[in-house]
């Protein structure tokens, strides 16, 4: 209890200051709590003795509805020192993960953490916020209020007191006990609800295939499996915790009994007065109340600190390095806008790119091409910085963009993803994304060259028509405009473009190769390229395979060299003649 405890204030930070002011409220709420069993003594010894006064009687009653009044006051004030300071608490820590994740390399949200993300945000901070505060504040005015009582047994007798000291010492005994078993049962609950999570995701995102299928079904296997899995979870965490709760009562009630025991032959040898003694037997049931009372948020406690730590797993992911402090010099004719030198990179052991060299000069467009998995998209996302390479460089105009902080870099660069990706917002706001300030004439001309205006103009409200997460109320072809918009209106020098009409309709396709040739138009440009008619107007191709540079040249120029980009030529040609004739 006492480790949590320092725990819990270690995560406070600058709010643990605001929280031991309002523990000086909760030890002055639980004196008036507890004042009144000595009062209560008081009256029984002047009763017994025949000196008891109506004037007595009255002064108790005032004094017992001013420690009443004083009691609420100071739990008021406890419970709202601690109470804002809880929540404007993990107010501060949902913003210090919001900008904790937007710095993990991407690698991370590749490798099936969404339902942990997921689950930590929405389980384990929400059960922490709503109970750290109650917990701590409650188990804070517990801990004094046994420790009034066990002062007040010494007062009684020293034996007593000693009594008392042991059962409380035991209690704690069982409960250290107690809290090992229960954090085993507690983790295997909080994993319970992630892989919960992770298969409500993995099925709502493949609802589609599952329907198309007809395994809507079968298809659910794994996600009922996890739902009886949390069941029996919570289930084993409730009955494994129970026998340790009868243990702790069997603690107390042995106290209870030794302590009336002690009492009794005290009593009869004359050591403890008459009052005292009745006072022991009055309030004999009552004095491990706070005790029991702290040790029945133990449950409570054993999960607090499995989201704990948990939350502060995904808080010490290692963050892509933001250390850079350089800018950028002034553009100059010898120096290339972007330059790979001797790049190597992996995911986990598999190294994937051995040795990439390649430069883009200021304005060219640089065409990326190669088989599936030749670190074509690798490329892309090292240049922004999704990952960090393993070893070698890259460099914007002359300078290593780890030694650039991050907002420089991402102010230089507009990305095009194939997967597009609109938020549930207005439309205006998804292309305003690009720059937060910008008007909305600025917002329409960015439509105008993107070739999105027109049909957004159709939309039921215009460019104040909300759309549907993920722009799933728009066609492909429509979202794909809008995100070009958007990296229009940013207006960067250098864009990625991941070649997004290989999956497009016929009857957009004419619109958005407009809308990017706008998007390119001077702008040095780094295509992943599908199609031959981008690839052979590109001012240089980078020819990748298995991970490495095979070629680089024009169109004219690696055709003539008769190598892996003309084989791959004349593969898409034939595939071109083909599709041709089966459609004749």
């Amino acid at each position: 209890m006492i480790l949590w405890l320092r725990r819990i204030m270690r995560f406070c930070g600058s709010y643990a200051k605001r929280i031991r002011i309002a523990w000086v409220f909760a030890f002055l709420k639980a004196f008036c709590a507890n004042v009144p069993y000595m009062v209560a003594i008081v009256l029984i010894g002047e009763l017994l003795n025949g000196t008891l006064q109506p004037r007595q009687c009255i002064a108790a009653a005032v004094a017992m509805l001013a420690l009443l009044a004083c009691q609420s006051v100071f739990q008021n004030i406890a419970d709202r020192l601690q109470s804002s300071a809880g929540y404007e608490l993990f107010a501060d820590v949902r913003l210090r993960m919001a900008e904790h994740l937007r710095r993990l390399p991407m690698g991370y949200f590749d490798e099936g953490n969404m339902g942990k993300i997921s689950s930590v945000l929405s389980n384990d901070m929400v059960f922490v916020e709503e109970h750290s505060m109650q917990v701590l504040a409650e188990s804070i005015s517990d801990i004094f209020s046994e420790a009034l009582l066990v002062a007040f047994l010494f007062s009684l007798h020293p034996l007593v007191g000693a009594l008392g000291l042991a059962t409380v010492l035991a209690a704690v005994g069982v409960a250290q006990l107690m809290h090992r078993e229960t954090a085993i049962d507690s983790d295997r609950r909080q994993q319970s609800i992630e892989d919960l999570t992770s298969a409500i995701l993995e099925y709502t995102e493949g609802i589609g295939v599952i329907k198309s299928f007809n395994r809507t079904s079968d298809g659910a296997a794994e996600l009922w499996q996890a739902f009886s899995d949390m069941t029996e979870s919570n289930l084993a965490f409730e009955r494994n915790h129970s026998p340790w709760e009868r243990r702790l009562n069997i603690v107390y009630g042995l106290g209870m009994a030794a302590i009336v025991a002690a009492s009794v032959g005290l009593f009869e040898r004359g050591s403890l007065q008459p009052a005292m003694f009745i006072g022991v037997m009055l309030f004999a049931f009552n004095l491990f109340g706070p005790l029991k009372h702290l040790y029945g948020f133990s449950s409570q406690i054993s999960i607090m600190t499995t989201a704990l730590n948990r939350l502060e797993t995904v808080l010490s992911e290692q963050q892509i390095a933001d250390s850079g402090t350089r800018g950028l010099p002034a553009v100059t004719s010898g120096c290339p806008a972007i330059e790979f030198r001797n790049v190597r990179f992996g995911y986990g052991d598999d190294e994937v790119l051995h040795g990439v060299s390649f430069t883009a000069g200021e304005g060219q467009t640089v065409a990326l091409v190669g088989q599936s998995g030749s670190g074509k998209t690798t490329i892309a996302n090292l240049l922004a910085r999704f990952w960090d390479v393993r070893d070698g460089d890259i460099l914007l105009h002359g300078v290593s963009v780890r030694d650039l902080p991050l907002e420089v870099l991402m102010s230089q660069l507009s990305v095009v993803f194939q997967r597009v990706y609109l938020f549930e917002d207005t439309v205006f706001n998804n292309i305003a994304f690009g720059r937060a300030d910008a008007t909305m004439e600025e917002v329409e001309e960015a439509a105008r060259r993107a070739q999105c205006y027109d049909f957004i103009q159709r939309l039921p409200y215009g460019f104040n028509t909300v759309i549907g997460e993920g722009g799933a109320s728009l066609s492909g072809g429509e979202a794909q405009r809008i995100s070009i918009a958007r990296c229009i209106l940013k207006d960067a020098p250098i864009v990625i473009l991941d070649e997004a009409t290989a999956n497009l309709d016929a009857d957009n396709e004419s619109a958005i190769q407009e809308a990017m040739t706008e998007l390119c138009r001077d702008k040095t440009t780094l295509v992943i390229a599908h199609k031959l008619g981008t690839i052979r107007t590109a001012d240089k191709i980078v020819v990748l395979e298995s991970g490495t540079v095979a070629e680089v040249g024009t169109h004219e120029e690696l055709l003539g060299a008769q190598g892996v980009y003309a084989r791959m030529v004349a593969a898409l040609a034939a595939r071109t003649v083909w599709s041709e004739e089966g459609a004749a």
